[in-house]
């Protein structure tokens, strides 16, 4: 089975944060199509006129209540995936910030996935998809 061409592309930001273990804050999600457990570092679209910098700064404000400064772009990738039966296009602007040591985290965002923090050992997890594709690689910069 062949999917559908994705019906456009999707400008996202997304925030790398890392606890004192090295541990990478994800949420996640499971593809109702698949049953496969998407992790992904916490983040959402880029508004028009929006500057991706500040993006990043205003999605983890908004979804979990974190305040984060100082973010540095690791790079862009382009990420075209399967989810829930669709085809998605993503172009996902992935940025290291630094979150205060007090922060604490709710459960889930705002949107009712869950929030955790995964593992260095559990990067290459057989078991999830850390996504999107590519991620693996910037991390290490």
């Amino acid at each position: 089975m062949t999917a559908e061409p994705a019906e456009r592309i999707r400008p996202i930001a997304i925030a790398v944060v890392r606890d004192a273990a090295g541990a990478l804050l994800v949420t996640s999600a499971v593809d109702p199509s698949t049953g496969r457990t998407l992790a992904r570092p916490p983040g959402g679209g880029i508004e028009p006129g929006e500057l991706a910098a500040d993006t990043v700064v205003r999605e983890l404000l908004e979804e979990l209540g974190l305040e984060v400064t100082g973010p540095r772009l690791l790079g862009v990738l382009e990420n075209v995936f399967p989810f829930a039966g669709r085809t998605l296009h993503e172009h996902v602007f992935v940025f290291a910030v630094e979150a205060g040591a007090d922060a604490s985290l709710p459960s889930t965002t705002d949107a009712g996935h869950p929030v955790w923090w995964l593992p260095e050992a559990r990067f290459d997890d057989p078991e999830l998809d850390l996504v999107p594709a590519g991620l693996r690689e910037l991390l290490d910069r």
